[in-house]
């Protein structure tokens, strides 16, 4: 993949990384996916520190990379905001979120195997891709 700045591969290795490990803690059972969810429902301080963790690391990404330039670029612009939509949801009205999530990861395996495809796809675009600046 082709990109324009640098900066993309590196955060879609790092964004990968973080998937990769989700997708490995929840087939070796290291993490439940629903115990977790049954514990943002039974504390609202946690619910709330952890969405303001993702609104964080969104906004984080959209302050450095706000590119929507071409599909690498765009990947990681998508994640930052859906990071930052998150964040928010999870400190305002976490019930729908956590509701719809709960629907996703009831098969823990298949969830946990389609985070680590992730986490490899991106891996490995953001160490086999290269940085254009004329591409644009």
């Amino acid at each position: 993949m082709t990109t324009v700045i640098p900066l993309t591969l590196h955060l879609l290795v790092l964004i990968g990384v973080y998937e990769l490990a989700a997708g490995i803690a929840g087939l070796t059972g290291r993490i439940d996916w629903l115990k977790i969810i049954d514990e943002f429902e039974r504390s609202p301080a946690l619910t709330f520190v952890t969405g303001f963790a993702a609104f964080a690391v969104g906004a984080a990404i959209n302050l450095g990379h706000h590119h929507w330039t071409d599909l690498p670029a765009i990947i990681v612009s998508a994640i930052g905001w859906i990071a930052i939509i998150e964040g928010v949801m999870l400190m305002v009205c976490p019930k729908p979120l956590l509701r719809f999530s709960r629907g996703i990861v009831r098969n823990q395996k298949l969830i946990s195997i389609l985070a680590a495809g992730i986490g490899l796809a991106l891996i490995v675009a953001g160490l086999t891709g290269r940085a254009d600046p004329t591409i644009i």
